[in-house]
């Protein structure tokens, strides 16, 4: 069960892309992890509010896609640091709707686990406005990163997340992930990661 859900865990993270289910209807939207917690946020259509099962699909809906049962609640997103978050990832929302949502079952193929097996909290969450701002004077790296891990993706781009598994960085079009290849939960660790990588593909 442990190998699963660390499995599933990192399916959880390498995407920010999601299509959610609200009693079978399908909407795209992006996510993001609420770095306090174990839930994901995203924008809601007023009728998901009264949708009795809410199904992420992580990145679309698909046999072979993450398929994420949560339990969602309402939030306030214009108060809550996880509905800024989001628009830190995607920008402009486009619903008025806010929803984080804890997840009850994962299944990615044979793999099934139950939401309580899975931490999905930031331990770096406190260092990470400070990292961010150190690696984004350097727009230029990182777009040169992310057109390494995603070709399609040209131009400078800005860092906007980091955590154990890996980094997220905006680009014009989407967000690409970066997986470090281990879990690091310390910030120097980290950041020294970043740098290497950065290195790697300073040519690129």
């Amino acid at each position: 069960m442990a190998g699963d859900a660390q499995q599933l865990e990192f399916a959880v993270r390498a995407d920010r892309r999601a299509v959610i289910l609200f009693d079978g209807t399908p909407e795209s939207r992006g996510t993001v992890l609420d770095n306090a917690a174990s839930r994901l946020v995203f924008p809601a259509p007023s009728h998901g509010l009264h949708a009795e099962e809410v199904v992420v699909c992580i990145p679309e809906e698909r046999d072979d896609a993450l398929q994420i049962l949560v339990s969602p609640f309402e939030i306030n997103g214009r108060t809550e640091a996880a509905a800024d978050r989001w628009r830190i990832y995607h920008g402009d929302e486009p619903d008025s709707h806010w929803f984080a949502a804890e997840p009850i079952g994962l299944r990615l193929g044979p793999m099934v686990v139950s939401g309580t097996d899975l931490d999905l909290s930031n331990p770096l969450a406190h260092d990470e406005p400070a990292l961010c701002k150190r690696f984004n004077a350097r727009p230029a790296e990182l777009g040169r990163l992310a057109h390494a891990f995603h070709p399609r993706s040209t131009g400078s781009c800005v860092l906007v997340g980091i955590d154990p598994l890996g980094i997220d960085l905006r680009t014009r079009f989407e967000v690409v992930r970066v997986p470090f290849g281990e879990r690091i939960g310390r910030s120097e660790p980290a950041a020294d990661r970043i740098e290497r990588l950065l290195e790697e593909h300073a040519a690129a």
